[in-house]
C-alpha cells in the first residue's frame, strides 16, 4: 500500500476556498491592516524571511488563529 504524501498546495487551497465558503468577512490583505503586520513571517532560529507558499500558508494559519500582527 502506497502512502499518500502531504501536498501543501492542496491544503493552501482548501483553507482558502473553506474561508470563502464560511464568509469570511472582511478580508484586508496583511499589509492592509494595523500593528506591523506588513512583515513577512520570519524563522525564528535562523532569521530568514520564509519565501514562496510558506507566506500564504503562515499568514492564513495566523489569519484562522486570529492573530493581529507578527510580533
Amino acid at each position: 500500500m502506497k502512502e499518500q504524501r502531504f501536498d501543501v498546495h492542496q491544503h493552501i487551497t482548501n483553507q482558502i476556498v473553506a474561508a470563502i465558503e464560511a464568509g469570511a468577512g472582511e478580508f484586508r490583505l496583511p499589509w492592509h491592516r494595523p500593528a506591523g503586520s506588513v512583515m513577512r513571517p520570519t524563522n525564528i532560529a535562523s532569521k530568514k524571511a520564509y519565501r514562496g507558499v510558506n507566506i500564504l500558508a503562515l499568514w492564513a494559519a495566523s489569519d484562522a488563529a486570529g492573530y493581529e500582527s507578527g510580533t
